[in-house]
């Protein structure tokens, strides 16, 4: 799997390209979550090789090896960089695929840009706004409680303190933490009601981060939606259960 880079509006963003065999112009475009990378799609990526469809993964802005913008970013503005790119590359009949955070720039970007993606498929996806005295209870206790944690043999139990406050994603990236609060507390009920696009979604029985209620909601709010429940799998469904998730993926594309 070749990464390559590309600029767009100045920002470095890098990605991996596996062309599909044949002379289909359809593409794949997976977005990963928050605190991860294009890495997490390699083991489904592989998996559609039958296909014959062109598959790119990209690092959003902040993430993996692509640059950062001094400012902190929004939803929208995640959305802009995924719209360029793909005016850039010329891609065609384009398949968004976002997980959890991922999912939030692909609702965006479908309302924002119909005319650039073709279908979307939202995995364990995030959209709804947590609300706002939660989120600043959790970012503030987060970093009160910070310094207590800095001995390297406390680490675990800082881990399952955060994990348990809902607060770790803000404290793990520092340099993100504005974006984060930013991208959290908007609420994208109104993008997701304007989706027109065929759209699946996907999620894990389990998931803890985003539960299913809301893959419920979503699919209630979306008109030509599907929503598909993976058995045994929490956030991570696409990697909890890859057979299932590529299967339900290829007939959907197909």
């Amino acid at each position: 799997m070749m990464t390559k880079q590309i600029i767009i509006d100045d920002l470095l963003v890098n990605y991996t390209d596996i062309k599909g065999a044949g002379e289909s112009s359809r593409a794949l475009l997976f977005l990963h979550g928050w605190r991860s990378n294009k890495e997490v799609w390699q083991g489904i990526i592989e998996r559609l090789t039958d296909l014959q469809i062109e598959r790119l993964a990209i690092d959003l802005p902040g993430f993996g090896a692509s640059g950062t913008l001094k400012t902190a970013m929004s939803v929208g503005d995640y959305a802009a960089v995924v719209a360029g790119f793909i005016k850039k590359l010329e891609l065609r009949d384009v398949v968004i695929i976002g997980h959890s955070f991922g999912g939030r720039v692909g609702i965006k970007l479908s309302a924002a840009h119909p005319e650039l993606v073709n279908k979307l498929v939202l995995v364990d996806s995030a959209g709804f706004a947590a609300p706002a005295s939660k989120k600043l209870a959790y970012a503030r206790l987060a970093k009160i409680i910070k310094p207590i944690f800095k001995p390297r043999v406390m680490q675990a139990v800082r881990r399952k303190i955060y994990q348990k406050l809902g607060a770790e994603d803000y404290v793990a990236m520092p340099e993100l933490q504005q974006t984060f609060v930013k991208v959290v507390g908007e609420d994208l009920s109104g993008d997701i009601q304007n989706i027109r696009q065929p759209t699946l979604l996907v999620w894990g029985r389990n998931d803890k981060d985003t539960p299913l209620r809301s893959g419920e909601r979503m699919h209630a709010m979306v008109q030509n939606s599907s929503l598909v429940i993976l058995e045994h799998a929490g956030h991570f469904s696409f990697i909890d259960q890859p057979e299932k998730f590529a299967g339900v993926l290829k007939k959907f594309v197909s």
